[in-house]
């Protein structure tokens, strides 16, 4: 466990060394929050039969929040990034030889690095959103914490999904031919830009078949109360079951590429 704490502390070192980089992405989620606001807003305007029953308060905390959490559930960089820069590189051997499990030990990184998005990327944004915009705030502590729990299961889920994206490279040595398609397909599914319920009733079958609802759909709609209290134990469930699911597919997959794995040189 002191080996997790220390590459999480040590990733976030890396992360928050970078002040441009910060007020830049500061600005840039400004932004994009602005942007969801009004479209929404407009969108509520001239439909709001469309909304099956959804006040606009909390369409807008659906969309704010969904932009906010994706500051920290990324799916443009993360660990998987990370395998594919340090295998194009040659330099994958050098966490192979720690003396720590390769899957805790990204998992160690991504942590650092999800921690510092939440203090720098989430936080300010969250507290500057809350003043400017009618978000709905749920009052029942069980739903907060129902709330945390599936952020917290939702970034488990989504690092094993990125853990086996990032795997490929070790087949291709390049992930840039299917990242935008993983993007999207993460971006669309979960329900991030649009919620699920909005989506034709041919797809959501599968929709629901996908784990990318655990991951920004859950969070949200528990905290934005599309799903009622009945509903909380089985949602969370839900992503219990894809979390260790993921689990034990990423640790076979990796077994199986760890055990065919040559390095050559050095």
């Amino acid at each position: 466990m002191s080996l997790f704490w220390i590459f999480s502390r040590q990733n976030f070192y890396q992360q928050s060394a970078y002040r441009l980089n910060f007020w830049l992405e500061i600005a840039g989620i400004l932004l994009q929050i602005y942007v969801v606001y009004k479209l929404w807003n407009v969108l509520f305007d001239q439909t709001p039969q469309s909304f099956a029953g959804i006040t606009l308060p909390q369409m807008i905390t659906y969309a704010v929040l969904g932009m906010l959490i994706g500051s920290i559930l990324n799916t443009s960089e993360g660990v998987h990034t990370y395998i594919q820069q340090q295998v194009r590189m040659g330099q994958i051997t050098t966490d192979l030889m720690k003396p720590v499990d390769f899957i805790l030990h990204m998992m160690a990184r991504d942590f650092g690095s999800m921690i510092t998005r939440l203090v720098f990327f989430l936080v300010p944004p969250m507290v500057i959103s809350y003043l400017l915009f009618d978000m709905v705030v749920p009052t029942s502590p069980l739903r907060i914490l129902a709330f945390l729990l599936a952020v917290a299961q939702a970034w488990m889920i989504l690092f094993f999904c990125n853990f086996m994206f990032g795997l490929i490279s070790f087949k291709t040595l390049d992930l840039m031919g299917f990242s935008f398609t993983y993007f999207a397909l993460v971006r669309f599914a979960s329900g991030q830009i649009v919620p699920l319920w909005m989506y034709p009733d041919v797809l959501q079958p599968v929709l629901n078949f996908l784990p990318f609802k655990s991951v920004f759909y859950t969070p949200l709609a528990i905290y934005n109360g599309v799903l009622g209290n009945s509903a909380l134990p089985s949602a969370l469930l839900t992503q219990t079951v894809w979390m260790v699911g993921l689990f034990v597919v990423a640790r076979l997959i990796w077994g199986r590429i760890h055990n065919s794995l040559i390095v050559q040189g050095g």
